[in-house]
């Protein structure tokens, strides 16, 4: 009897060993529909054209969403991507049949952001990097570094090196795998024109921060670059995502005639709300270079600006 309870108990263990799969990911690098290449022409959405030089970053807090919406962490996974260099990365081995969708952030989770960088091995992707992918001990690691050419016969240089925890947005790309000698691969592409959507890049760029138009790439990251290979792209909705003051406003109180300062290139291309203690909408306008509103009564407002899937409100009081 013990030996018949020893052998189910091993078969149940192989069986339970057998329904383990190899999982990897690997990103198609796209300039357009033209394989990436650097110092190859290419133009965002607002015809600026672009000649990339340098394009790395990070990817981690990876998840496969398989079999009926079960979830699965690729846990302690952090990838540091190079454009030019496709490879395929392996995510681990788990209990997965279907794939349904890969989610993941661009960036290095906060947990770790603002940690020691000499406390990885060598090997590891957040080990220190030539040329640094580190910014420091308070802002932690560049998310995203972008360096280039850009403007007339691209005389211009251009560097986007984009970093923030408030900037480490979650998305989910909808998509399945394909069986290559028994490990299932994730495809998924990365169009990196898109990178720079709606930034002005005619005459040349330098920002590294957290800000401007750093926090608008990593925007575009979450939201543009990244598709499955028939087209999807992120399904996670990031209209509520809330950015604490992104604007200023003055004076404060006022008379009725508010002026508007804007911190966030994200917020640029948006519209603003005013709305009373009721919930009631009194004003809807859009977001330009010089923005001034009047309000004629007295009272308690509140003030949303709605940016590219962002939103930052203040309080207006009217006296």
């Amino acid at each position: 009897m013990k030996k018949s309870i020893t052998l189910i108990t091993v078969l149940v263990m192989a069986l339970n060993v057998s329904a383990q799969t190899d999982v990897k990911l690997t990103i198609n690098h796209l300039l357009g529909s033209t394989p990436f290449a650097f110092n190859s022409e290419a133009e965002n959405d607002l015809g600026d054209k672009v000649k990339l030089q340098r394009l790395e970053y990070y990817i981690s807090g990876i998840s496969i969403t398989h079999d009926g919406g079960t979830v699965t962490d690729a846990s302690d996974v952090y990838i540091l991507v190079k454009a030019n260099k496709i490879d395929t990365i392996e995510l681990g081995n788990f209990d997965i049949t279907n794939v349904e969708s890969i989610n993941f952030s661009v960036g290095v989770d906060p947990g770790v952001n603002n940690g020691d960088p000499a406390a990885w091995a060598s090997f590891h992707p957040l080990a220190p990097k030539s040329p640094s992918m580190h910014w420091g001990w308070a802002s932690g690691y560049r998310f995203v570094a972008i360096e280039g050419k850009s403007g007339t016969n691209f005389a211009q240089d251009f560097q986007i090196h984009a970093l923030g925890n408030k900037n480490y947005f979650k998305q989910s790309i909808p998509t399945s795998a394909t069986d290559v000698n028994g490990a299932l691969v994730v495809s998924i592409n990365a169009d990196y024109t898109k990178a720079v959507s709606q930034i002005g890049m005619a005459n040349g760029l330098i920002e590294h921060s957290e800000n401007k138009e750093a926090a608008v790439c990593l925007r575009n990251f979450q939201t543009k670059v990244f598709s499955s290979l028939d087209g999807s792209g992120n399904t996670l909705s990031a209209r509520d995502i809330n950015v604490p003051n992104a604007f200023g406003i003055n004076p404060v109180p006022s008379k009725g005639e508010v002026n508007i300062v804007l911190k966030d290139n994200r917020f640029y291309h948006g519209n603003m709300i005013v709305t009373d203690i009721t919930g009631r909408k009194i004003l809807n306008s859009p977001v330009g270079t010089s923005n001034t509103i009047s309000i004629d009564k007295k009272g308690l407002y509140f003030l949303t600006i709605y940016g590219d899937g962002v939103k930052s409100t203040k309080k207006l009081i009217i006296n």
